[in-house]
């Protein structure tokens, strides 16, 4: 059962509460001033900040899009003439339906925590409960603003409920980082090492403590980030999957390997609420998805650079990118070469999708979890902190594990800091394809340049000083006059 059949029951109240127009009220309905009352409502409440995680804008479609779409590993080839320019930095209107939801979604769930943060310490319930029910608000908190600050880069901080005359002002990233920090660091000990039954797939203490990591990684603090990523590393409580394919199906969700995954369900459960993931649907290949969002032929080209022990092609290239592959490939029970005869050099992604269910076509709600951190991406990014400290010999064991999943031979030995610093990004491409890590990959190092035409033809239009950041949404400023437009646009 798990949480994603709670959010499907016991959100709705919290939904409400949270939506609460705060002048005209349903004197019969919940509101701000009566839901917060019990134990229950605290649940509902944190159920209902889960609930905004699988909307479109935040982990249910468009995310990719604005992450690894628009990065060096990905592109769009879509009719939808707003979209394709979305991933080529263009846009007619910043209220393109992409980056409108992003921003909205992104704020609804933060909306959501902060009702939760705000009520739930003065509900007379088991402290320990009400502890961890605020830690788990505070992880999601900290996990869209993450997100907003490296999509945006300056956006507002709401951190209470906001009243009807709030006009809240645009901050930089500095301050937006400071809270993540804060967010997190109060988080970590009132979290649990683990759940059990119906609460698999909340936030645990590895979670925030990994997601810590992340945020000092972003800011290049890498004592900090080593700190905390060794921590998680040291604990024991996780370890790589024995078979890389098994992260991305609903077989073995919230596995060994998972810190954090949100949690989708098939069509099933539309009707109480919770809905399944869109991604595949909308990047998978031709026929049986859209696919709008396409892999870059340079992505795959590095793919086959690296060879396994055996002699092989690194197999994650299999299990994230549908080609035209010597001996062939199955798309959905149709070879490659039959499903695509008239075009066999195009290329679609694999990753996610329910080919392995043995039907035709891609459901619109898969019932696949999205995995937000993966110990593999933890391994990674500790291996980079050590790294940049200058402690390479250190990160050698922690990417050769990584690699030994997949049969790759360990990374030759004697690199420079340069050197593993390349290789270390090029495994967390192969490893994290289509998961949403690559675009703050190459923030982190400042790779986000016009010089990435070289690798995606997309960046002919990027504009430095401008295309690093999305434009805010114009109706967010129309009603809102202290958010400030990003500089460019």
């Amino acid at each position: 059962m798990r949480l994603r059949r709670l959010l499907a029951s016991l959100l709705l109240g919290a939904t409400l509460a949270g939506c609460t127009n705060l002048d005209l009220q349903d004197p019969n309905g919940p509101s701000t001033g009566t839901f917060w009352q019990t134990a229950g409502d605290a649940l509902a409440g944190v159920n209902a900040a889960y609930n905004a995680l699988q909307n479109n804008g935040t982990y249910g479609r468009w995310l990719v899009f604005a992450t690894d779409l628009r990065s060096d590993i990905g592109m769009i080839l879509s009719p939808w003439t707003d979209l394709s320019n979305f991933t080529k930095f263009t846009f007619t209107s910043y209220d393109f339906e992409v980056n409108r939801e992003i921003w909205q979604h992104h704020y609804q769930a933060i909306f959501r925590a902060n009702q939760v943060i705000a009520r739930v310490p003065a509900i007379p319930m088991d402290a320990t409960l009400r502890d961890r029910i605020v830690g788990e608000a505070k992880f999601i908190r900290a996990l869209m603003y993450l997100n907003l600050v490296t999509l945006y880069g300056n956006v507002p901080l709401i951190t209470t409920p906001p009243q009807p005359t709030d006009r809240p002002a645009t901050v930089g990233p500095p301050e937006l980082w400071a809270q993540i920090e804060q967010d997190l660091t109060q988080a970590r000990p009132v979290l649990p090492r683990s759940y059990s039954g119906n609460d698999l797939g909340r936030a645990t203490w590895g979670a925030a403590t990994a997601l810590l990591g992340k945020a000092y990684m972003q800011q290049g603090k890498w004592s900090q980030a080593d700190a905390a990523l060794a921590e998680v590393i040291g604990s024991g409580l996780y370890d790589l999957m024995p078979n890389y394919a098994d992260n991305f199906t609903d077989r073995f969700e919230n596995n060994v390997e998972s810190l954090f995954e949100v949690q989708f369900g098939d069509r099933s459960f539309l009707s109480a609420g919770t809905r399944g993931l869109n991604i595949s649907r909308m990047v998978g290949p031709c026929g049986p998805s859209y696919c709008d969002g396409r892999p870059t032929r340079w992505y795959v080209e590095q793919f086959l650079k690296d060879t396994t022990v055996g002699g092989r092609v690194d197999p994650r290239l299999d299990l994230t990118i549908y080609y035209n592959k010597a001996g062939g490939m199955d798309v959905y029970g149709t070879p490659f070469a039959v499903r695509y005869a008239a075009d066999t050099t195009q290329l679609f992604f694999k990753k996610y999708g329910e080919y392995y269910l043995g039907l035709p076509d891609q459901d619109w709600d898969a019932a696949i979890n999205f995995r937000v951190i993966r110990y593999a991406d933890v391994l990674l990014l500790d291996a980079e902190a050590l790294n940049e400290l200058g402690r390479t010999a250190e990160a050698y064991p922690l990417v050769d594990r990584v690699r030994a999943r997949v049969t790759l031979p360990p990374l030759p030995a004697g690199l420079s800091a340069d050197s593993l610093r390349e290789r270390i990004l090029r495994e967390r491409m192969f490893e994290l394809g289509l998961e949403g890590q690559r675009w703050a990959d190459l923030e982190r190092h400042a790779r986000i340049t016009p010089a990435l035409q070289a690798e995606d033809p997309e960046f002919q239009f990027f504009v430095a000083g401008k295309s690093e950041l999305l434009p805010i949404p114009q109706t967010e400023r129309d009603l809102n006059p202290n958010v400030k437009q990003n500089p460019g646009w």
